[in-house]
């Protein structure tokens, strides 16, 4: 399926402007399309993914439970994404909250508290150890050390291997990828790959013409878009990462094509 489309897909990237990176997988097929999958891009919001997977590696472990609750001070407090920014200091609010927040709002606040609770090595070990040799946590999000070394970096393949595994229950346990599923189909931010795609007025308890669980990343020259897109029958991993942005509703228009070139190549 995918090998088919593969000649129009590389048409339609090498045309646009920006850099792309992208990598698909069809888990029925089994066939895969790439294209500069192994660049390094900025990683932008998209590492939040692996930081929540890392914090359900660690609830696994029982080194903190989800329950819990931490404390939102003045000085955790940082500009971006996110509603916590605008909260008062002083509030109560549980991990599971936090991760939530930090996937679906891509809250900067949120994502920096539970930076904070695990730990940036615990996060890069948990990486390693789901084959993310390319992907590097350094920083935390909206905060930009004096001394700046090194950035947060991310791939295409390497995310789409990540979901992939996701999909197949290969993070943490069959519990926590579905959660984390769960949660990531809850994303606000839907300019990106699934934007073009047909909707409808279902009936209740009808099943939709998809649904994607994602994440997005957007910074000055930088947008991506990383997840499981569903179809009836069919799904797929898919990471559509940008750099040299200058036109950002021109860049999402192109990953809302690849989505819709998929739909018609399934349903047309």
């Amino acid at each position: 399926m995918l090998n088919a489309l593969s000649q129009q897909l590389t048409e339609r990237l090498e045309a646009a402007s920006e850099t792309f990176g992208v990598s698909i997988h069809h888990f029925q097929s089994q066939e895969s399309f790439h294209y500069n999958a192994d660049e390094v891009f900025f990683a932008a919001s998209i590492i939040k993914v692996p930081i929540m997977a890392a914090v359900f590696d660690q609830a696994s472990k029982g080194q903190l439970t989800m329950s819990e609750t931490m404390t939102l001070r003045l000085e955790d407090k940082v500009t971006g994404s996110g509603i916590l920014y605008y909260l008062s200091p002083g509030l109560q609010i549980t991990i599971w909250d936090l991760v939530v927040l930090m996937i679906i709002e891509s809250d900067n606040t949120a994502t920096n508290m539970l930076m904070d609770r695990i730990g940036t090595p615990t996060i890069q070990a948990c990486m390693k150890e789901w084959g993310m040799e390319n992907t590097r946590i350094y920083n935390k999000l909206s905060v930009v050390p004096a001394n700046l070394q090194h950035v947060n970096t991310i791939t295409p393949r390497e995310m789409t291997d990540f979901m992939i595994k996701l999909a197949q229950s290969e993070i943490v346990s069959w519990k926590a990828c579905r959660e984390m599923i769960g949660i990531l189909k809850q994303q606000k931010f839907n300019d990106g790959i699934p934007s073009l795609l047909p909707t409808r007025d279902e009936q209740v308890g009808e099943i939709p013409t998809y649904e994607m669980a994602h994440k997005t990343g957007w910074v000055s020259k930088n947008e991506h878009d990383s997840g499981l897109l569903y179809f009836p029958g069919h799904t797929f991993a898919i990471s559509v990462f940008t750099g040299d942005v200058t036109d950002h509703a021109a860049t999402r228009r192109v990953m809302g094509e690849i989505g819709l070139l998929l739909y018609n190549a399934l349903f047309k």
